[in-house]
């Protein structure tokens, strides 16, 4: 039998309003949601700082796992 190779989980995030943000991570089988209001993470994965970038997504990333409905 032969291994699928998992890819890595990709984050988006959309506005929703109100300084609140959706915070979606997409695997290869399966799709996590949860909302957040925090700005530091969300400016931190705008940033121009490839380091602090990766930091924050994956702080993002076990947010959801966390927090996911």
């Amino acid at each position: 039998m032969r291994k699928q190779k998992l890819s890595p989980p990709k984050l988006t995030k959309d506005f929703i309003g109100y300084g609140h943000y959706k915070l979606v991570v997409t695997y290869s089988d399966h799709v996590k949601i949860a909302i957040t209001g925090n700005m530091d993470i969300i400016n931190r994965l705008n940033s121009d700082i490839e380091k602090e970038m990766e930091e924050a997504t994956a702080e993002a990333i076990a947010f959801v796992q966390e927090q996911s409905f």
